[in-house]
């Protein structure tokens, strides 16, 4: 799969599948394993809320992804970085015909978003490159018609980065939570997932040629390897998000509508709600070693975590010193176009 990225995973990726639920039966009924003392669980008070920013919003032009990767994110792409005239072969040979035709295919079946062409939208998609520090890449987003909520990214070579926004998902959001939505795929360019999980795909394409039972193996192990580094790099995108919309509210809402919400009661849908849900399955999943197995087999053939988890991870960083460092550290908005800053030097070589 060339690295193609998304908010959802395109849905289907998203269900639990017939083998994934076998394998959790099996796991319920086995104890062939004794369960391992379990660490004291902390959850926090329910009563806590997600955090609000009621100032105007900040932007970081010269934002480095190392501010806001996930930790696992950043330790899989340094390691392919290593890999001698890997990322060449992406970008110069692979990646340009792949782009060349998804281009091809984005003209002929979607609508291109622009100035003059549902200019709401690409009013969001500038501001959210401000922010972000893309204001120079030029980013295209073309509306497709499909009834599953989805957006997707990629771009290999940085000459046609694209996003592709479902006609369904603009339907089911507010436009603060579209433009988080845009704001996660950008995350995914500003990030260079598509060149780095194509890398990763390619590598593991590989490991299956070698003989005998070695293959095979190597292959497993690099394939799941693969997949938890998909979900680090949503996870990392969901701070993307964060970062744009400035209020968790906005983020976690899009999750909750994408996990069950609908165009005519979205209004009635409560993030604070959706949170505590977050916090009961954290703290249901962690109460015994088997809940623990279910919860790991749950996710293990999934390319993005579970909407629930990706809600838990977003809060806690809504809540850490490095996210606040990073809104301390912005420029407000409206001065974001103006000279360099020492702030934004700063941000430059973090």
């Amino acid at each position: 799969q060339a690295g193609k990225t998304g908010i959802g995973g395109g849905g289907v990726s998203q269900q639990v599948s017939p083998q994934v639920r076998s394998r959790v039966a099996a796991l319920a009924m086995s104890s062939s394993s004794p369960p391992k003392i379990m660490e004291e669980y902390r959850l926090e008070a329910v009563g806590d809320s997600l955090p609000t920013r009621d100032s105007g919003k900040v932007a970081w032009p010269h934002l480095a992804p190392s501010r806001f990767t996930h930790p696992l994110d950043t330790q899989a792409t340094r390691a392919l970085r290593q890999l001698p005239l890997a990322e060449g072969l992406v970008r110069n040979g692979f990646g340009g015909m792949v782009e060349q035709a998804i281009y091809l295919d984005n003209l002929s079946n979607a609508v291109r978003v622009g100035p003059k062409q549902l200019s709401n939208i690409h009013a969001l998609l500038v501001e959210a490159k401000q922010i972000l520090g893309l204001s120079s890449l030029p980013v295209d987003i073309y509306v497709r018609q499909n009834p599953q909520p989805n957006a997707y990214t990629m771009a290999m070579q940085s000459k046609r980065p694209f996003i592709v926004l479902h006609s369904s998902l603009i339907t089911l959001l507010t436009p603060q939570e579209l433009q988080s939505v845009i704001a996660h795929e950008l995350g995914h360019l500003k990030c260079e997932h598509g060149v780095w999980i194509t890398l990763s795909n390619i590598i593991t394409i590989f490991a299956a040629q070698l003989p005998g039972g070695l293959g095979r193996t190597l292959s497993e192990a690099l394939s799941a390897s693969t997949l938890r580094w998909l979900r680090a790099a949503e996870l990392s995108c969901d701070r993307a998000a964060l970062l744009v919309a400035q209020d968790p509210r906005t983020v976690v809402s899009v999750m909750m509508k994408l996990s069950g919400g609908g165009a005519g009661f979205g209004e009635n849908l409560n993030p604070d709600e959706y949170l505590r849900q977050a916090r009961d399955f954290e703290q249901e999943s962690d109460k015994s070693w088997m809940f623990k197995r279910m919860r790991e087999t749950m996710t293990a053939q999934l390319s993005h975590p579970l909407p629930v988890e990706r809600v838990r991870e977003l809060d806690k960083w809504s809540k850490s010193a490095d996210y606040r460092a990073l809104l301390a550290g912005g420029t407000p908005i409206k001065k974001a176009a103006q000279g360099k800053s020492s702030k934004e030097q700063s941000d430059k070589s973090a």
